[in-house]
Formats: structure tokens, C-alpha cells, sequence
């Protein structure tokens, strides 16, 4: 992350839930590579020690810390610890989350009910746990990862997904609606085809006829960093002005 240096989030405390590996490691690696002290969360500890690690060796500062963000009973317990860290929370990302690949006809009520508590249920309730911070601070970049099937419907990934990431994008306005007269901004970045281990079994990483180079006006698929670039402009002061809005980082895939 040297080479991502600006210092846009300097002097700034970010929480970043599902951090361990992925998409969530790759947005608080650039947060921290940006100055902001990272509080990388995730259920699984290691994961999140080595983030950290990452960030550490790199320059940067960072502390891992154990996150579920599907204990609801003990959520703002947890959020007010997290905040304890440094005494502010100025950056919160809910990027923790689930996916699925099942077809309409085969999601059972199990599926769609694990999938709406992990991917729209902990995206509400630790949003309301950090938004009482942030309206203390008079301050607070809230960013959420949806999902471009949350704005066009799930091809490849379940319905019960995609209307979950749907769920998203309209929990982020009310956010964005209720927070601006506390100098809280909340925005959504939607991701389409990128490389992770959350995409291994999706159709569009195998099938020939998903290739990139025929279906991506750009010709590739995404990479987590990529997603982390879209996070830190929402992240830093760049946007002061943003809020309520989405960025699309697909390649162009959505024009298609």
C-alpha cells in the first residue's frame, strides 16, 4: 500500500468489520496506508491480527480486535469498546457479510434468514450502535459495501443476497438523511465481479462466456483494491459533501 499514500484519512480512527482477509482487509490496509489508526475487527482473531500486522509493518497503526457483528445482544457494548480504543470512532465500515449462490427455487428459510441477519440485519445494528458515537463527535464517515445484484437483481448470486444488499443501499439513506445535521455522511460502494475467496463457485469466475474481456468494458475483473480506493474517497474529507449516494466499482459492468 506505499504507493496509495496521501494521507486523506490522517489523524482519523476507522472501524473495519469483516477485515481478516479480502475486501476488508484490502479497505483497512489503505485507510491505514492513508494515516488512519485501523481497528481491524473480524469473528475470526487471527485473520485480523494479520491484517493489522500488515498495516504495522507498512508504517501504519493498527490493533485487531475480536468483532461479531451478529451478537446483538452485547452490539453496543462491543461498538462502545471499539470506541474505547482511542476514544472516537470517525470511520465506520460494515463490510462483514455472506454470500450465496442459490437458485429462487431451492433457498430455504434457513438460507434466506442467515443471510438477511449477517448482510442487512448487523449492517442496521451496528450502524445505530457507532451513529450515537459519531452524533457525540458532531462527526462520522459511515460507508457500507453492498453489491451491484443489490441494485439489478441477483444473476449469479441468490436473492436472498441480492435483496439483502438492497436492503443496504436503503438503510444507508435513512442514515444519510438522519445524520447530516451532525456532520455524519452515509454512502454505499457496490463492488461487481471482483477477485476474492468469497467469489470461488460464482458462475461468472469459470463460465467462458463471463469472461472479462466479453462482458467488462474494462476487461478485467475488480480487486479488492480497487473497492478500497472507492472506500477511502468516502472515507476522507474529500467527500465532505457526498452522502446518501452510491459508487459503482464494477469495470463498467453495470452499463451492460
Amino acid at each position: 500500500m506505499k504507493n496509495n499514500r496521501f494521507g486523506l484519512t490522517e489523524g482519523k480512527t476507522a472501524v473495519v468489520t469483516g477485515a481478516g482477509q479480502g475486501i476488508g482487509a484490502a479497505i483497512a490496509e489503505m485507510l491505514g496506508a492513508n494515516g488512519a489508526f485501523v481497528i481491524v475487527t473480524d469473528i475470526n482473531l487471527e485473520k485480523a491480527k494479520e491484517t493489522a500486522a500488515k498495516i504495522v509493518a507498512d508504517g501504519g497503526r493498527a490493533v485487531a480486535e475480536y468483532f461479531n457483528v451478529a451478537d446483538f445482544t452485547n452490539l453496543k457494548a462491543e461498538v462502545d469498546k471499539l470506541a474505547a480504543v482511542t476514544g472516537r470512532i470517525d470511520i465506520w465500515v460494515n463490510n462483514a457479510g455472506i454470500t450465496g449462490t442459490a437458485r429462487v427455487e431451492e433457498i430455504t428459510l434457513e438460507d434466506w434468514d442467515r443471510m438477511q441477519t449477517l448482510d442487512i440485519k448487523s449492517v442496521f445494528f451496528c450502524t445505530q450502535a457507532v451513529f450515537e458515537i459519531m452524533k457525540r463527535q458532531n462527526y462520522g464517515k459511515l460507508v457500507h459495501i453492498s453489491s451491484m445484484a443489490g441494485e439489478r437483481g441477483g444473476r449469479s448470486s441468490s436473492c436472498a443476497y441480492s435483496s439483502a444488499k438492497a436492503g443496504v443501499l436503503n438503510i444507508s439513506k435513512c442514515f444519510a438523511l438522519s445524520g447530516g445535521k451532525y456532520n455524519i455522511t452515509s454512502n454505499c460502494v457496490c463492488p461487481g465481479r471482483t477477485l476474492t475467496a468469497m467469489a470461488q463457485g460464482l458462475s461468472w469466475l469459470t463460465d467462458p462466456k463471463d469472461a472479462p474481456e466479453k462482458t467488462i468494458p474494462l476487461c478485467r475483473f475488480g480487486t479488492p483494491e480497487d473497492i478500497a480506493g472507492a472506500v477511502l474517497f468516502l472515507s476522507s474529507d474529500l467527500s465532505s459533501y457526498v452522502t446518501g449516494d452510491v459508487i459503482d466499482v464494477n469495470g463498467g459492468l453495470y452499463m451492460k
